[in-house]
């Protein structure tokens, strides 16, 4: 699976679980350090997915100044916009673009970084924070894509493992 169709798949993931969840479930704050919410964790997501958007016309990425889109915090809606934007514009992604380079600004300075390399950060961030939204959602039961919150590599390790 290319990085390109990680990411994609990972917006789906998103999609998938945005689509379902009750609005109530949407915004509970859970009682755990920082009291997260599954909208939280989505906005999150979407956050560092839109900075590297911006990213990739600027070549400047710092993803400190996220947008903190609280709309896609709040409305399911939004955050539902926001996929399906983020999914153009990576579905229009030239196999050229992603070797571009950036400038990425981190908080001990700036080094340089490529769109592909990035777009395998937000990848694994995305499954990293899926697996937080699903033990928030296991308590109510929802469907749970089986891949979602698990990364590619961990599931062929697993598949290599397997009898």
């Amino acid at each position: 699976m290319t990085v390109i169709e990680q990411n994609l798949h990972q917006l789906d993931l998103l999609s998938i679980i945005v689509r379902q969840v009750q609005p109530a479930h949407y915004q509970q704050t859970k009682d755990w350090p920082g009291e997260p919410s599954v909208s939280k964790h989505i906005r999150h997501v979407l956050d560092h997915y839109q900075q590297l958007w911006l990213a990739s016309s600027s070549q400047q990425l710092d993803y400190r100044l996220r947008l903190r889109d609280e709309g896609a915090q709040c409305d399911p809606q939004k955050a539902l916009h926001w996929i399906e934007r983020l999914q153009t514009w990576l579905q229009c992604l030239e196999a050229d673009e992603l070797d571009v380079q950036l400038i990425y600004q981190f908080a001990e300075g700036k080094t340089f970084t490529s769109l592909q390399r990035e777009l395998d950060f937000v990848a694994s961030h995305a499954v990293h924070h899926l697996a937080l939204i699903h033990a928030m959602l296991e308590p109510w039961g929802y469907d749970w894509p089986e891949e979602a919150g698990v990364h590619s590599s961990t599931r062929e390790y697993q598949k290599r493992c397997a009898p």
